[in-house]
């Protein structure tokens, strides 16, 4: 999955447990941020929620 397409972007994400996450995201690359895999940061209210590629179950623009 190309998550870079979704960079600031508004996006609806469901995890593999089924919640849906709303709001600006930002790409975190594996390599940058020295993880095993890429990831979205998105910000819900005045927080930031990491989810990585392989708990994204869905992921839509909005």
């Amino acid at each position: 999955m190309d998550l870079k397409q979704y960079n600031n972007k508004e996006i609806k994400l469901i995890d593999i447990d089924d919640q849906v996450f709303q709001g600006i995201c930002i790409f975190e690359d594996k390599d940058t941020y020295d993880e095993d895999q890429d990831g979205l940061s998105v910000k819900i209210g005045y927080d930031w929620v990491k989810i990585f590629e392989n708990e994204i179950k869905s992921i839509e623009v909005i």
